[in-house]
């Protein structure tokens, strides 16, 4: 049997509703489905397998990477497609195929456009590669790597070949879940660095204090990601990481300032408008 070529590889939990939209985006796109169940108390492994995926269980021990490298085992194909139940795929297969079958690099950004209750926006993600070459580090906003973590090399995927669709900060609530999980799993890696000591990768800790602090301005803690983006540019002056942290930290002031002259506007309109 010839070697399939490209997989879908999902790692799920309790996502009945949304895998089934996900799974019908895939028909056509790929050549095989492997879905790996982290212990849903749905329906989910069973709307799985109605779809033809291949369903593989395991536990869920709060890191992403470790459930997406054993979601990948045992799959043959010479590429993956990264996605989630909340992602809904479009895609020209034929294109996509011949991209795939002449590639050189070991990974390919993917334009993802998102649906986010503050309005969408699309950013390039890591969502196709070998994975031969390639795993998942990072318990939380993982990433591929390669020996030795080295950065895998990429080549971006043309928008009209394959693009994906990401629901999963439509609402409200769902960017407060999503960010308050992802800080909780935050605090449990830089908790795990501190414990190493001078062995720990300075450079792995300035990421993480930078993501902390991303996923705090999310989950609108905006006073610990004040206190998370500080530290990381006493920490790490000098470096991209405390560069970003300095961005980040102007957009929040920014922000904050604006809502505070915002309502000292409103306070002033209605004070001058009482009789």
């Amino acid at each position: 049997m010839a070697r399939p070529l490209l997989a879908a590889v999902l790692i799920v939990k309790n996502e009945a509703a949304m895998l089934p939209a996900c799974l019908e985006s895939l028909a056509g796109v790929v050549d095989q489905i492997h879905v790996h169940d982290t212990g849903s108390t749905d329906s989910t492994p069973a709307v799985a397998a109605r779809y033809g995926a291949t369903v593989t269980h395991g536990g869920w021990h709060d890191d992403f990477s470790a459930a997406r490298n054993e979601a990948q085992q045992g799959c043959p194909a010479t590429w993956i497609l990264a996605v989630d139940a909340d992602h809904r795929v479009t895609a020209d297969p034929g294109a996509l195929r011949r991209l795939l079958a002449e590639v050189t690099t070991d990974a390919l950004l993917v334009q993802v456009d998102g649906a986010h209750h503050a309005g969408p926006h699309t950013q390039l993600e890591t969502r196709l590669y070998r994975p031969g070459s390639l795993s998942w580090t990072g318990r939380v906003h993982e990433r591929l790597a390669g020996p030795g973590s080295s950065p895998p090399d990429q080549g971006t995927v043309p928008a009209a070949t394959l693009r994906l669709h990401h629901l999963g900060h439509a609402t409200y609530a769902d960017r407060i879940r999503r960010a308050d999980r992802n800080i909780a799993l935050g605090k449990l890696t830089l908790d795990e660095l501190i414990a190493q000591g001078q062995a720990a990768d300075p450079q792995q800790i300035a990421r993480t204090l930078l993501d902390l602090g991303r996923d705090c301005m999310a989950a609108e803690q905006l006073q610990q990601a004040v206190d998370t983006f500080a530290l990381l540019r006493e920490m790490f002056p000098g470096t991209p990481e405390s560069t970003q942290a300095n961005d980040a930290l102007s957009r929040l002031m920014v922000g904050v300032c604006y809502d505070r002259f915002c309502r000292f506007l409103v306070d002033q309109l209605q004070a001058t408008s009482r009789p």
